[in-house]
């Protein structure tokens, strides 16, 4: 009866969330294609990457879910997980390639491109997240899942801050975790610096508490 069951609940959750995401991934890189078929410029490609970047926590998050019986196996994806979590909002920051120009046409294409693409980044991570909210809480107790959830809004917010602007890798914590960290602390010892990193931890944490709270998140693994 239990396989049966999360036989079911897979099913569901490939119907509510897997499937709707690869829909919506779907769309902006189908308008990118159109661009650059249409301008001849491989421009703004880094997009797919980031893409990319941003679906490996939502699939590191259901393989969590799916681990929930392997507390520490559940634990080191989870670990990962966080890793690769600020590569989804990190996608919002690329509205920085929206650049003026003459042909207006071409610059709302570009707005509705790269908003297209945050939109999903944003989903996924919310996503991710709700998964991860609700295997702490069941692990747990409530209060310890929304001390999870405000912990990782800041630490993914400092993520995005390392990533845009000291243009560092989730994987550099394994590759040059000294370089990383010298990079870091001089930044934060740089005038104007930490006023920098105090508003996107703001900004980019408050985005995703009040979107866990307002989108309505996937219930069917309750």
């Amino acid at each position: 009866m239990d396989e049966l069951r999360r036989t079911g609940q897979q099913s569901d959750m490939f119907r509510a969330t897997i499937l709707p995401l690869a829909l919506a991934s779907a769309a902006p890189v189908g308008v990118l294609a159109a661009r650059t078929l249409y301008t001849r410029q491989s421009t703004h490609h880094i997009l797919l990457w980031n893409l990319f970047l941003a679906w490996i926590p939502f699939l590191l998050a259901l393989l969590a879910w799916r681990s929930s019986r392997k507390p520490y196996l559940a634990i080191a994806l989870g670990v990962l997980w966080l890793l690769f979590f600020p590569n989804t909002l990190y996608l919002i920051t690329d509205l920085i390639y929206l650049r003026p120009t003459a042909d207006t046409p071409m610059w709302w294409f570009d707005l509705v491109m790269l908003f297209s693409f945050a939109f999903v980044g944003l989903a996924l991570g919310l996503h991710s997240l709700h998964l991860m909210h609700e295997l702490v809480i069941r692990r747990y107790a409530p209060l310890i899942g929304w001390l999870f959830i405000f912990s990782v809004s800041v630490l993914s917010s400092f993520g995005i801050y390392i990533g845009r602007f000291l243009r560092w890798n989730s994987w550099d914590v394994f590759l040059h975790p000294v370089d990383l960290t010298s990079d870091v602390i001089a930044s934060l010892t740089t005038l104007g610096s930490p006023l920098k990193l105090v508003t996107i931890v703001l900004l980019f944490g408050t985005l995703t508490i009040s979107g866990l709270l307002i989108v309505p998140a996937y219930r069917a693994t309750k």
